[in-house]
């Protein structure tokens, strides 16, 4: 028996080595696909809009820059994801903000980070919006539960630490409920 599983062995390691010799097939496949994919693109991205009346959505209400408690889950959710991916569009504008609060402590350094939950439709995937109340404020004496929702208003800010950039509301308020 120990000698067939030798030879068996000998036999596998043999095929899974000469299996890989000539790969122009493969490599032809993966081409033609990716032009197949390239055209298909090309023709299903729709051109730029070029009607001169053409307005891009627009979150604001007249009192806030950017109201994310007045756009359904969905859209919430992609206006947030767009506030932080391109955070120098948003800089100085004032936000407002809906969800639940959340409060995190950095071990390390003991720094407080205090946040509003902004979920998509199903509830599956959420982006935090880092706020800094106006004033002074200590935990938990001057916050709400974890979970609570709240509504939030700040004006935006990016910043890095440690070579990462965040957002955050700063010189926020958190309205009466």
């Amino acid at each position: 028996m120990m000698k067939y599983s030798k030879i068996a062995a000998c036999l596998m390691t043999t095929a899974m080595l000469t299996g890989c010799g000539n790969t122009a097939n493969v490599d032809g496949l993966i081409a033609s696909q990716e032009e197949t994919f390239a055209v298909m693109t090309e023709a299903t991205v729709p051109p730029p809009p070029t009607d001169p009346s053409f307005v891009p959505f627009d979150a604001s209400n007249g009192e806030y820059d950017v109201d994310l408690t007045i756009l359904e889950s969905n859209m919430v959710y992609a206006q947030c994801y767009d506030m932080v991916f391109n955070p120098d569009a948003y800089t100085g504008q004032k936000i407002r903000a809906r969800g639940p609060f959340a409060y995190y402590q950095d071990e390390e350094t003991g720094k407080e980070y205090f946040a509003v939950l902004i979920s998509d439709a199903t509830a599956c995937c959420s982006q935090g919006i880092e706020f800094v109340l106006d004033g002074e404020y200590h935990y938990p004496d001057d916050y709400p539960e974890t979970g609570t929702e709240i509504t939030v208003v700040g004006t935006y800010h990016n910043y890095e630490d440690n070579g990462t950039p965040y957002v955050q509301l700063q010189n926020a308020v958190i309205e009466a409920q």
